[in-house]
């Protein structure tokens, strides 16, 4: 704080100081200031007769003169050591920090359990501790679940963000109502609606977006669909074709007949190309046996699958094989998000 404002009310006041003054206001002492001289002079005759009187006033004094400090100094620790939480700014229009107005000329704070709410003209900029930062778009209503050293948790209720995040995987998650966002070490955007259909768009490193033993590792430059009972969908490339993106809508969330079906793969392994091969390969963890002997021809005619790797084994549902398979696209070592997300499954998730 700049000049003395907390001595003599010069300078330009700390606003945690104002917000302590106005607390404390009711509490304000208005008359004269006692005559310490006065008070601490002993009494003429009295000697030490008197238990509380004579010599001892003076230590009793500073004894409750010492105790007042103490207090001081504990109310001054209550109310500005850090709390748990994130600092918060408004970027545009009135966020709201449970149901308050966010201050404008300095950040606010975003305690463990609270939310910020935005409406259609307001935005806001969440600080992840030292971790990262979180844009808050228009119309969004967001929570924080966690902020400790181990984990830092949000939950994106309805609306848009964009997260930026510089720390280890597994530090960073976001929950929606459909799928859960685990940072991997990245930049992306994450939308969803309150009944939980949303789409995560990733611009930089990784992101895993799961639900119910459901994962999609999804790459910058791909995206990943999620809707309410069914979690996320097959992660897909920005620039594949329409029709690719649409037969996957109906091989993810559409329950049609097995014919439809049928259809929708049939598109989808046409329309693939050499770049689409991740999208191929998590279709094998979420098709039938029958499936996978299709996805697996057409998966081999783009990326030859490496010593280790059978169709048999690939049809028969070993996921070990699998993960070979995928550090063969140029993608990353799965051994990689293994390390941070687990162990390897076993063998087989066989039908």
């Amino acid at each position: 704080m700049s000049g003395d404002y907390l001595w003599d009310g010069s300078g330009e006041p700390d606003p945690e100081v104002q917000r302590l003054e106005e607390i404390l206001r009711e509490f304000r002492h208005t008359g004269p200031a006692p005559d310490f001289a006065k008070a601490t002079a002993p009494a003429p005759h009295e000697g030490d007769r008197m238990r509380f009187g004579g010599r001892r006033r003076p230590a009793l004094i500073a004894l409750a003169a010492a105790a007042c400090v103490g207090i001081a100094a504990v109310g001054i620790w209550y109310f500005f050591a850090p709390r748990p939480g994130y600092e918060v700014a408004s970027l545009a229009g009135i966020p709201l920090v449970n149901t308050r107005p966010l201050p404008q000329t300095h950040p606010g704070h975003l305690p463990v359990g609270g939310w910020l709410e935005t409406d259609a003209v307001s935005r806001a900029r969440i600080s992840v501790g030292m971790i990262g930062e979180v844009e808050v778009e228009p119309n969004t209503r967001i929570g924080l679940l966690k902020a400790h050293a181990t984990e830092h948790r949000l939950s994106l209720q309805r609306g848009k963000m964009q997260a930026r995040i510089w720390a280890p995987p597994l530090l960073f998650l976001v929950d929606t109502p459909s799928a859960v966002a685990v940072d991997l070490g990245c930049a992306y955007t994450l939308e969803t609606d309150s009944s939980g259909t949303g789409m995560l768009r990733v611009t930089s490193g990784w992101v895993a977006f799961e639900r119910d033993g459901i994962e999609s590792f999804v790459p910058a430059g791909a995206r990943c669909s999620t809707r309410a009972g069914h979690g996320p969908g097959t992660p897909v490339r920005e620039d594949s074709t329409e029709a690719l993106t649409n037969a996957l809508v109906v091989l993810d969330f559409d329950d049609r007949s097995a014919t439809g079906r049928a259809e929708a793969l049939e598109t989808v392994l046409a329309e693939a190309r050499l770049e689409d091969a991740f999208t191929l390969w998590h279709l094998l963890a979420r098709s039938d046996a029958p499936e996978r002997g299709r996805i697996f021809d057409r998966l081999s005619a783009l990326v030859p699958p490496p010593p280790g790797v059978t169709r048999e084994g690939t049809i028969g549902g070993d996921a070990r094989m699998r993960d070979l398979w995928w550090n063969e696209f140029g993608l990353g070592n799965t051994g990689w998000w293994r390390v941070w997300k687990g162990p390897t499954p076993a063998t087989t998730d066989q039908e």
